[in-house]
């Protein structure tokens, strides 16, 4: 059995590749989410990622989880970005709580500015208290 570190802080549990991708013979990311937890799903933009996402989110959704979402590699150009964020948005409901832009590259500082952003976010939308 797989079990969350204890903290009185908010815990991110990164689980990479999707929902139900294996992490043992017998348990997925999936059976990582606790029932009260918050989900944030992240999405990006190729092929079959509008259905990838829809599934994704159903299958949350269906198990009475809170969710968020994040877009991965926004281009506020495209209009394929701009169609894909919002049939899933029209047709889930769940709140956009931002979008990981095309970064000319990555260090601390631009990880601590998305972390702040998502952080008002969250407060926002899940009424969290910060850290």
């Amino acid at each position: 059995k797989i079990n969350a570190p204890r903290t009185n802080n908010h815990l991110v549990i990164e689980g990479a590749g999707g929902l139900l991708v294996p992490l043992n013979d017998s348990q997925t990311v999936a059976d990582l989410i606790q029932p009260n937890d918050k989900v944030v799903v992240v999405s990006r933009h190729y092929l079959g990622s509008i259905n990838h996402t829809l599934l994704t989110l159903h299958h949350l959704k269906g198990k009475g989880f809170d969710v968020a979402l994040v877009f991965n590699g926004h281009d506020p150009q495209s209009y394929q970005v701009k169609t894909t964020e919002s049939i899933i948005g029209k047709m889930t409901g769940v709140p956009v709580i931002g979008r990981i832009e095309n970064e000319p590259y990555f260090d601390s500082s631009v990880v601590a500015e998305y972390a702040d952003y998502f952080e008002e976010q969250l407060i926002r939308v899940w009424e969290l208290s910060p850290r």
